[in-house]
């Protein structure tokens, strides 16, 4: 019997995304930074840090990884002064970078575990 092989494809990310890739971020930050950090540090980044974007996902330029029709990733880049951290991170600046002196910034790359090592990152990083 020949298989397909599974099909991974890149879109941008949808406010009605949101909810559903608030779960993958919890769960990848979980499984996947455990031989990183302690319980308690991922914990903490989970609930202070982590989360999704609304500006990016505003501004067009964050993306979901979706295989076979399931949610196996998601990340993109920032005109914006923020490094890092979601909704939840007090300490954002929604300020747009100068592009004549600032690169673009990759931002909040997470990927389901069941994913992981796949090339899921790659073709988000591509788009």
């Amino acid at each position: 019997m020949n298989r397909a092989a599974p099909a991974l494809a890149i879109r941008t990310a949808a406010p009605d995304d949101t909810p559903a890739l608030e779960r993958l971020i919890e769960r990848s930050a979980r499984a996947l930074s455990r031989d990183h950090y302690s319980d308690v540090r991922i914990e903490a980044a989970i609930t202070h840090v982590f989360g999704v974007d609304r500006e990016l996902v505003a501004d067009g330029s964050y993306f979901v990884a979706d295989w076979d029709g399931g949610l196996a990733g998601c990340g993109g880049r920032s005109r914006r002064a923020t490094l890092f951290g979601g909704d939840r991170f007090a300490s954002r600046s929604s300020g747009a970078l100068d592009s004549a002196r600032d690169a673009a910034c990759i931002r909040a790359f997470f990927v389901s575990l069941d994913h992981a090592r796949r090339g899921v990152g790659t073709a988000l990083l591509a788009a």
